[in-house]
C-alpha cells in the first residue's frame, strides 16, 4: 500500500499524477454510464414500473456530483485523498449493484462491472483494487442468484462471475506493474535531479575557482560557496605540507560571509586530532555535540563549532588536505550531506592544489630572480672590490720604482700597498669561507673561552674608541671555536662602524639558562623590518649595489651566520630602543672552567 505522505513531490508524485488523470476520465465515462442505464429503463419502462430504479440512479448522480466536483490532482496529494477515491469506487459499485438488483436491469449492469473492475486496477492502489474487485465479484453473484430475470444456471452465473474476477486479476497484475515502472520512474527522476543539483554545485564551485587569481582570493570564495550550498556558517581548509609532514590551516577562514584571520597554525599528519584523522584515512566524518567537549575534537573546537562536517581534499588517490564545515544555520546536518561535502571537495581540492603550486612555483620564480639579480649585483660588487686594491698596489708599486722618489714616500707607498693586499686577502678568505659553508665542511675545533678578555683582544685590531664591552658575570665562560668566533665579532663589529658612524657601540654578553647570549649594539638609522627577514641572506646589503657608498660585498653576515650555525649557535637581529640594530650571537656556556691556553684571550 502507498504511503501518499510519504514524499509525494519526489516519489509518488508521478503516479498520483495518472491517478487523477485517470479519476478525471472515469467520471466522464461514469455519466455516459448513468445516461445509457437511465435510456434503458426508460426504454423498458421500469421508470414508471420501479420506484427503486429512481433511487439506484439518484444514488448514483450523487456519487457522480461529487466525484466531478472534486480536483484530484489536489486531493490525493491529501491524507485523505486515497480514502476518498477508494470509497467513491465503493460507492460506484454499490450503486451499480442497487440498479442490477432491478428486473429488467441486470444484462445492461452486468458489463459495467468488468468497466468498473479496470477502472479501480487503474486509479487505485493493488490492495485496494483488489478489495473492490472482491466486492464486485460479491456483489455480482448474489444479484445474479437473486435476480427474477437470472434465468441462467448457477454455471452461467459463475462464468460471469470467473470472467469479472479475471479481469480484476489482470488488472492488477497490470496495475501492480504500472505501479513499479512508475516508481522507479520517480526514483530515477529524483536521482537525475540530484545529479543535476551536484553539477550545478560543482559548476557554481568550478567558477568561483576559475574567477580566483591567487590562493589567498580564492580560498574564501570556494569556502564560502560550499558552506552556503550546504547551509554551513563557518568553514576552513587544511592543507599538506610536505616539507615537514604537517597540516596548515588557510587563512583567513570563511565565517558568516566574511573572512577571519586565523595565523600561522600547523598540525603534525602523525597527531591523534580529529583533522589529522581525516587526512590519513581518507574518510569524511560527522562531529554532534562539540560544544560538550571541546578539547576532545581539538583545534574544530577551538574554533567554536558545535557541529562539523570534515572530508577529505583528494588529488588522483592522493591526500592534499581538509575542509571542514561547521554550525547549520538551522537543525543539524542531514546525513546526506557529508556525501555531499565530498562531491563539493573533489574540484575544489584540485584547483587549490593547482593554485598552491603556481603559488610556489610563482614564489619559487621570483626567489630565483632575486638570487640571479644578488649573483649580478655581487659579480659586480667583487669585481669593484678586487679592482680598486689592484688599481692602488700596481699603482704604488709603479710609483715606488721612480728614482726621484723619496724614502718615506716609498715607505708610504709600500705600506699602501701592503694595507691593500690584506684587503684583497680578506676577500679572497671570505670566498672560500662562503664555498666552506656551501658545503657545510666549516671545521670547528672548540675551546673553553674565557669571554671578556677574549672579546677585549680580538676587538683590539678594530680600534674603535667609542666601543664598550660587558659581561656579567665578568668570568663568563662559553665553548667556541676561537678563530671561528673572532671573526664574527671582528665582522660585527666593523658592520656597526660601517653603518652607525660616529655613534657608540656595545658588547654586551649574560648567561641566560642554557646558553649565552652576546649583543653587538649600535645606535645608527636600524634595520627596515623587511630588511630583517632576509639581512644573513648572501649578498644582501642594506643599500642597493648601485647606490651604496659603502663598500662592501654583501658576504660578512652571511659568514657570520653559517660561523655561529657550525658552532652550535644561533644569530637574530633586532631593533635598538631609540634607533639602531642589535646583532645578538647566542652560543652553548662552557661547563668546566678550565686553564686557558694564551690563544684563548
Amino acid at each position: 500500500m502507498p504511503n501518499i505522505n510519504a514524499e509525494p513531490a519526489q516519489t509518488e508524485y508521478p503516479l498520483l499524477r495518472f491517478r487523477a488523470a485517470g479519476l478525471r476520465r472515469s467520471v466522464i465515462l461514469a455519466w455516459l454510464v448513468v445516461g445509457a442505464l437511465t435510456a434503458v429503463a426508460i426504454n423498458k419502462n421500469i421508470v414508471s414500473e420501479e420506484p427503486r430504479f429512481l433511487v439506484s440512479i439518484g444514488l448514483f448522480v450523487v456519487v457522480m456530483a461529487g466525484a466531478t466536483a472534486a480536483n484530484w490532482n489536489k486531493v490525493l496529494l491529501t491524507h485523505v485523498g486515497p480514502w476518498l477515491a477508494w470509497g467513491w469506487t465503493i460507492a460506484l459499485t454499490l450503486a451499480l449493484a442497487s440498479i442490477a438488483a432491478i428486473p429488467d436491469m441486470f444484462s445492461s449492469v452486468l458489463p459495467v462491472f468488468s468497466g468498473v473492475v479496470v477502472l479501480t486496477g487503474l486509479v487505485l492502489p493493488p490492495l485496494r483494487h483488489i478489495f473492490v474487485s472482491i466486492l464486485a465479484v460479491f456483489l455480482l453473484v448474489i444479484t445474479a442468484a437473486t435476480s427474477p430475470d437470472a434465468s441462467e444456471s448457477i454455471g452461467e452465473i459463475s462464468i460471469q462471475a470467473l470472467t469479472v474476477a479475471v479481469v480484476a486479476g489482470a488488472t492488477a497484475l497490470i496495475g501492480t506493474e504500472f505501479e513499479r515502472e512508475a516508481r522507479a520512474g520517480a526514483r530515477r527522476l529524483r536521482d537525475l535531479q540530484e545529479q543535476r543539483s551536484d553539477f550545478e554545485r560543482l559548476y557554481a564551485v568550478s567558477a568561483t575557482l576559475a574567477s580566483a587569481d591567487s590562493l589567498t582570493e580564492g580560498l574564501p570564495q570556494i569556502v564560502g560557496t560550499i558552506c552556503t550550498y550546504l547551509d554551513a556558517q563557518i568553514g576552513v581548509v587544511f592543507l599538506y605540507q610536505p616539507d615537514d609532514h604537517s597540516l596548515k590551516i588557510m587563512s583567513p577562514m570563511w565565517v558568516n560571509g566574511h573572512t577571519l584571520d586565523v595565523g600561522d597554525l600547523k598540525i603534525r599528519v602523525t597527531s591523534g586530532g580529529i583533522i589529522p584523522q581525516v587526512f590519513r584515512s581518507g574518510k569524511a566524518i560527522h562531529l554532534e555535540d562539540i560544544d560538550d567537549n571541546p578539547d576532545k575534537f581539538g583545534v574544530v573546537g577551538e574554533l567554536g563549532m558545535g557541529e562539523a562536517l570534515i572530508a577529505p581534499l583528494r588529488v588522483e588517490g592522493f591526500n592534499v588536505g581538509v575542509i571542514a564545515i561547521g554550525d547549520p544555520v538551522a537543525g543539524s546536518f542531514d546525513p546526506d550531506q557529508i556525501s555531499d561535502l565530498a562531491s563539493l571537495a573533489a574540484p575544489a581540492a584540485l584547483v587549490l592544489s593547482q593554485l598552491g603550486r603556481y603559488e610556489a612555483a610563482a614564489e619559487m620564480t621570483k626567489r630565483m630572480q632575486e638570487v640571479a639579480q644578488m649573483k649580478t649585483d655581487f659579480v659586480s660588487v667583487v669585481s669593484h672590490e678586487l679592482r680598486t686594491p689592484l688599481t692602488s698596489i700596481i699603482g704604488s708599486l709603479d710609483t715606488v720604482v721612480r728614482p726621484e722618489l723619496s724614502k718615506e714616500a716609498s715607505v708610504d707607498l709600500i705600506e699602501s700597498a701592503r694595507r691593500q693586499a690584506g684587503r684583497l686577502q680578506r676577500l679572497i678568505e671570505d670566498l672560500l669561507m662562503v664555498s666552506r659553508i656551501d658545503r657545510q665542511s666549516v671545521p670547528v675545533s672548540p675551546e673553553q673561552i674565557k669571554l671578556l678578555p677574549y672579546l677585549h683582544d680580538v676587538t683590539g685590531a678594530v680600534k674603535m674608541h667609542d666601543l664598550t664591552i660587558s659581561v656579567e658575570p665578568s668570568d663568563l665562560v662559553i665553548s667556541a671555536d676561537p678563530d671561528h668566533l673572532g671573526r664574527v665579532f671582528i665582522n660585527l663589529v666593523e658592520n656597526a662602524r660601517k653603518y652607525a658612524p660616529g655613534s657608540p657601540v656595545e658588547i654586551v654578553a649574560r648567561a641566560v639558562r642554557s646558553r649565552v647570549d652576546i649583543d653587538v649594539v649600535d645606535h645608527g638609522e636600524g634595520i627596515g623590518f623587511e630588511q630583517q627577514a632576509r639581512i644573513f641572506d648572501r649578498f644582501t646589503q642594506v643599500e642597493r649595489s648601485d647606490t651604496r657608498t659603502r663598500g662592501g660585498t654583501g658576504l660578512g653576515l652571511s659568514i657570520v651566520k653559517g660561523l655561529v650555525e657550525a658552532m652550535g649557535g644561533q644569530v637574530s637581529v633586532g631593533d635598538t630602543p631609540g634607533g639602531g640594530a642589535t646583532f645578538t650571537v647566542s652560543l652553548p656556556p662552557a661547563t668546566v672552567d678550565e686553564e686557558f691556553s694564551p690563544r684563548s684571550f
